[in-house]
């Protein structure tokens, strides 16, 4: 006889952890705050936190309180916001003010390039003589009086870090890249002049011309008839270009319009718009579709939205509007749970602040009903290896390092593929072990 066996359950539920509802941060009543705070305006604003709790249902715990010592010799804890954090001090940082500062006030980390700034948290160099870096070790790719910008540019030393500005039309950040043309130069041809007074030396075209070094003809010109009978070619910028008429389109005017004036193409329930081009079908009576030959889902007299909706007609296409939490184009699909219902269980409660009533889900639970429990916990340890809690999805997942995986991290491997399929392994090996 066939049993249940657990490493199948344990395949399922890691397949699943993954899923999560989006997170909804107004609050729906007192419950929503999970007894660290209030619901001062349901459906309308986030939970008032007490206790240094904070984040918009009150699940994130403080790392500090009044009158404990978790900041330790270098931070206090500020307690005028929620939740409660760390305000550190000379230098330190971190959630509990144990990061040390790259450098100090009497220190020589900054090397001789730079010097320790102490006027904010956390302490920082700044460099001197275009260096740059955390500890001001990286040279500038120039100096006041060296050769390294060439002879088409100069080292700018007036900011950090020092930069060659280039001369001549030359580009680059050792001005090395050449200009594709010349003030006295013929490159960009009969059609064009070389502009410079910017850096880098560009082609301006003239005629109609374009291209870098304008060597690409215009598509049409002034006296020509490349735009034919519904167009004609502008000539005031470069390229030139087709200018169409009469609804037409494309870039020498030659796709005829879907709708004329005059035509019936739009059918009994539309007209053809001749304001701009295209020429095109605006629709009315609900219909849709190019030319408006798609009907509507209702009617302003019918009964297609059934018992839970009403047909808005203001504007194209019809829709149907639903009410008490019903959704679907005709406002058939009953909602996951009511105002009076209990359909989300013990870690949510039903969302009607919105037209499709939803389950909003509370302590990191998720699931359309709220029972997906989360796998870890705001500022919790439940995901190892280096692992954090996001806790902006519901419910709750672990964010793992590079490399891997699992519901708390502690998975091997580079690819959820790989780690599926050594617990698809693992169950199979069990069944079949379990025939002897």
């Amino acid at each position: 006889m066939a049993r249940f066996h657990p490493m199948l359950a344990v395949t399922g539920i890691m397949l699943y952890i993954a899923l999560g509802e989006g997170a909804i941060t107004d609050c729906v009543d007192a419950s929503s705050c999970n007894g660290h705070g209030t619901c001062p305006s349901p459906c309308s604003a986030p939970c008032s936190c007490t206790d240094g709790y904070g984040g918009h249902d009150c699940t994130i715990p403080p790392i500090c309180t009044a009158a404990g010592s978790e900041c330790g010799a270098n931070g206090a804890c500020t307690t005028s916001s929620s939740p409660y954090v760390c305000t550190c001090s000379n230098g330190y940082s971190g959630p509990t003010c144990t990061v040390a500062p790259i450098c100090t006030a009497t220190g020589n980390q900054c090397g001789t390039n730079g010097a320790c700034t102490t006027s904010a948290t956390p302490y920082v160099c700044t460099c001197s003589n275009g260096y740059t870096g955390a500890l001001c070790t990286t040279a500038p790719i120039c100096t006041a009086a060296g050769s390294q910008c060439g002879t088409n540019g100069a080292c700018t030393t007036s900011a950090t870090p020092y930069v060659c500005t280039c001369s001549n039309g030359y580009s680059g950040s050792t001005c090395t890249i050449a200009p594709i043309c010349t003030a006295a130069g013929s490159e960009c041809g009969t059609n064009g002049a070389c502009t410079t007074s910017a850096t880098p030396y560009v082609c301006t075209c003239s005629n109609g011309y374009s291209g870098s070094t304008c060597t690409i003809a215009p598509i049409c010109t002034a006296a020509g008839s490349q735009c034919g009978t519904h167009g004609s070619c502008t000539t005031s910028a470069s390229p030139y270009v087709c200018t169409c008429t009469d609804g037409y389109t494309g870039s020498l005017c030659t796709t005829a319009p879907i709708c004329t004036a005059a035509g019936s193409e739009c059918g009994t329930n539309g007209a053809c718009t001749t304001s701009a081009t295209p020429y095109v079908c605006t629709c009315s009576n609900g219909y849709t579709g190019a030319l408006c030959t798609t009907a509507p889902i209702c009617t302003a007299a019918g009964s297609q939205c059934g018992t839970n909706g009403a047909c808005t007609t203001s504007a194209t296409p019809y829709v149907c509007t639903c009410s008490n939490g019903y959704s679907g184009p005709t406002c058939a699909i009953a909602p996951v749970c009511t105002a009076a219902g209990n359909q989300c269980g013990t870690k949510g409660g039903c969302n009607t602040c919105t037209s499709t009533y939803s389950c909003q889900c509370y302590s990191g639970y998720g699931g359309t009903t709220c029972a997906t429990a989360p796998p870890c916990t705001a500022r919790g340890s439940e995901c190892k290896n280096g692992g954090s809690c996001d806790i902006s999805t519901f419910p709750y997942t672990c964010t793992c390092p590079s490399g891997l995986t699992g519901a708390t991290c502690q998975g091997a491997g580079s690819q959820v593929t790989f780690f599926v399929a050594t617990l698809i392994v693992s169950a199979l090996s069990s069944l079949f072990f379990m025939q002897y």
